[in-house]
């Protein structure tokens, strides 16, 4: 969106991705839209949703907002396929170079030097905003910091199952009890997966694998939430939604499934060898609890037979035996840039004077901290941080919540690792809320390069004159 909205201002523009796909986790089985009002969906995110009804053969204006992962593909890269934009697939930064608060350069991992005028930091990682300097944060803000009802440790639920194996040792997957009090900030995030598209169309699917080093002992847990609930149909254990053409998206539902906590806390920092690991550890898991599901015999028949009308859709991923490139990184690094939107921007502050974007989604937190605990003297499994909070109307996106403080960088658009405290980053981290801001953050670029300044100076009525004449939706409704 970011580049496609930078071409309207007839500059060149470079897409460097570190996979070898463009599009995120929506070209990766996440085939749903999140949103409560598809009205506030303006602009080129808009016109993406109507390329997916003209795909799908919908009447013409008609969007269409579920869709197949080679079908979001192949429009992304349609809008990416003009002599203006060139694109570096499966390259990562190694170190970036300042003029004074400026970007003019980056080096990436192979050597390449990559010179602009103006930038944007559209990853889930958040690498250039880093390098380049920008102050930001990782982790959960005290509830005091922000004056957030919702932040800190505290919002917490159990499950009746022993946390320990025999020997006393915790059972895979779990961390000892923190001890930590309620309203505290540390370093958690959320739990982080894979949106895996699957299919029921049995001549389209391939089982599911094996993975290697595969053992039924990392499901024990599962195993025990099974028998603790008495589980006896597939969706007690996984949530598959309905897309299109007998595909669904996978999605966890609450103890012991697709979620992994504890896995991702070193990705945000980590170096792309630290993340590839990480990314094989979060595969080895899902694919063992797929293949655990369908096969093992401590899982019911009822919900073996049901798994196993599923499998790996053969038109998917095809150059990554059927699994999806990106991996869900719902939370990393948090911008703390020029405004931080936070709890009261969500609820009760909703309008702001720079809006270039509309937001509306629940305050939204998957698991941040999965750990061996007790209730009435009886050992348990507590999750901590896991809450879906109503945000009941939209709310403004600020200008301000993509440009770190001038002061450090100047020329820097971030998107995805927006300015935000993690309660608010709950309900901004959806991918039309990022589009949206791609939108944004690229006209505003080519405004920038129009008025010869850099993009924290940017005339904010042009720009939203600018956005408002292309579509996208800045006024509340």
């Amino acid at each position: 969106m970011a580049a496609k909205a930078a071409l309207r201002m007839r500059v060149r523009v470079l897409v460097i991705d570190n996979t070898q796909h463009v599009g995120g986790i929506f070209t990766s089985g996440l085939g749903t839209t999140d949103s409560y009002y598809h009205s506030t969906i303006g602009g080129l995110a808009h016109r993406f949703f109507l390329d997916l009804g003209k795909y799908y053969g919908l009447p013409p204006g008609q969007p269409q907002y579920l869709f197949e992962p080679h079908v979001a593909e192949a429009i992304f890269n349609d809008y990416l396929g003009v002599k203006s934009v060139s694109v570096l697939l499966g390259r990562t930064i190694q170190s970036v170079q300042k003029n004074g608060t400026k970007i003019s350069s980056i080096t990436l991992d192979d050597g390449t030097t990559v010179q602009g005028r103006q930038w944007i930091d559209a990853s889930y990682e958040g690498d250039l905003m880093a390098k380049a300097g920008a102050t930001h944060v990782i982790g959960r803000e005290s509830s005091a910091q922000f004056s957030e009802s919702f932040a800190g440790w505290g919002f917490q639920q159990s499950v009746n199952v022993s946390p320990y194996l025999p020997d006393g040792s915790l059972i895979p997957g779990l961390i000892p009890n923190p001890g930590e009090t309620n309203g505290q900030g540390d370093g958690n995030i959320m739990a982080y997966s894979f949106r895996n598209c699957l299919t029921s169309d049995k001549s389209n699917s391939m089982p599911f694998p094996m993975p290697v080093g595969y053992s039924a002992d990392q499901f024990v847990g599962t195993s025990r939430y099974i028998q603790a609930v008495s589980a006896t149909q597939l969706s007690d254990v996984l949530t598959l939604e309905s897309t299109v053409n007998n595909k669904f998206t996978l999605l966890n539902t609450q103890f012991f499934s697709t979620d992994y906590p504890n896995a991702c806390l070193g990705y945000p920092d980590g170096d792309w060898n630290m993340r590839a690991s990480i990314w094989t550890k979060h595969y080895n898991y899902l694919t063992g609890l797929l293949y655990f599901l369908a096969n093992d015999p401590s899982v019911p028949a009822s919900i073996r037979s049901q798994m196993n009308l599923y499998g790996l859709p053969l038109d998917e991923f095809t150059d990554n035996n059927h699994w999806p490139w990106q991996m869900y990184v719902r939370e990393g690094r948090r911008l703390q840039g020029k405004y931080i939107m936070t709890q009261a921007d969500l609820i009760s502050s909703p309008t702001k004077q720079d809006a270039v974007a509309i937001g509306l989604w629940a305050i939204d937190s998957h698991v941040c901290a999965a750990f061996a605990s007790s209730m009435s003297g009886q050992p348990v499994v507590m999750h901590d941080g896991a809450m879906y909070q109503p945000v009941y109307t939209p709310y403004q996106l600020p200008f301000g919540s993509i440009l770190p403080n001038p002061s450090e960088v100047s020329n820097l658009a971030v998107t995805a690792c927006l300015s935000s405290s993690h309660i608010a980053f709950c309900s901004l981290r959806v991918e039309p809320t990022f589009m949206v801001l791609g939108e944004a953050a690229g006209a505003a670029a080519g405004l920038a390069l129009e008025e010869n300044v850099d993009l924290s100076a940017v005339n904010v009525t042009a720009l939203q004159n600018l956005l408002a004449e292309a579509g996208a939706v800045i006024k509340l409704p």
